[in-house]
Parts: C-alpha cells; structure tokens; sequence
C-alpha cells in the first residue's frame, strides 16, 4: 500500500483475511487513521477498508511520511506513540470481544456504536450476518441476543432502528457477559 488513509468523515469497520476468512479487528469513527499499524510492513497484509456509513478519506502519501519520520526525531516520536495506543486500543478491543459470550459481545458491540454516533439512537449499519463476523458468532446467536436485549427492555430494535433504553444494564452484560 503506497498510502496512509486518514478517516475525515464516517465510521468505518477495519477487516483482515485470514485463513480465507475475514476477521473485523476494528471499528473506526471520524478523525482517526485506519491501519495505520499495517502501514509499513514489508509483506503485504489482506486488510479491508469497509463503510458503514457515508464516509471521507484522505489518502497521505506513505513515503512522504516515512521521509518526516527519517528526519524528525519529534515526528517519529509521536507516530511510535500514536501507532502504540492504536495498537493498545485494537488488542484490547479484540480481547473484550473474543472473551465474551455472544450476548456480552452483542451489548459491547451497541455501546460501541452508540458512542461512534454520539447517541443512544441510531441505525444500525451493518446487516445481522455483517454484525455476526464483527462480534465472531453466528447470525442465530446474534438475533437471539438482540431478540433478548429487546425482550428485557435495554433496546428497542425495529429493524435496523436501535434505541438503547437501559443503558447502566447494558453496561453490566457487555462487561460481565
């Protein structure tokens, strides 16, 4: 890849083949880089930028700032520690994720984007097999977990409409879940 992308508008879902599947290690709100750990890496890497909602990039040109990092101490200070949080951020995501049960995963997956869109009611932007690959559990358990959420009275679900209605309970199943 001769470019960095700089996410200036939207929410974007960063994903990684492997094993001829495909794995969300990351969502992305506005004013963030997207892969930017993957950038400078001498092998190619099988990620995928995909838009959950209308989005804008920038594309910066890799070697312009490999050249800044070669000769500015300063700048190549803050990028180790920038491409050091995102890398913090993305491992701990991943690991809330895969050490949850569907429903905790489905209920930190919510919150995530309740704060991604500033609000405890948006669209949902991604369809219920696209939400299945991004939180690593089947469609069935997904819509059952969703079914649930609802059924309890934390969201109101009508289709890709949700409301999260009992935010403290939610809190709780996407932490102990």
């Amino acid at each position: 890849m001769s470019s960095i992308l700089f996410l200036e508008k939207g929410i974007v879902k960063l994903d990684v083949a492997t094993d001829n599947q495909n794995t969300t290690i990351s969502i992305v709100s506005a004013k963030a880089f997207v892969g930017l750990m993957c950038s400078f890496v001498e092998r190619q890497v099988d990620f995928s930028v995909v838009a959950l909602v209308d989005s804008e990039v920038s594309l910066i040109d890799k070697h312009v700032v490999d050249g800044l990092i070669r000769s500015n101490g300063e700048f190549a200070s803050r990028m180790v520690h920038l491409m050091s949080l995102m890398t913090k951020e993305m491992v701990g995501e991943l690991t809330r994720k895969n050490t949850k049960n569907s429903l905790g995963a489905i209920a930190l997956t919510l919150l995530e984007f309740m704060k991604h869109f500033g609000s405890a009611k948006y669209a949902l932007p991604l369809a219920r097999l696209e939400l299945a690959e991004v939180v690593g559990f089947s469609k069935e358990s997904v819509n059952l977990s969703l079914a649930w959420l609802a059924k309890d009275g934390l969201i109101v679900l009508s289709g890709k409409q949700v409301e999260i209605v009992d935010e403290e309970r939610l809190r709780i199943i996407a932490l102990n879940g």
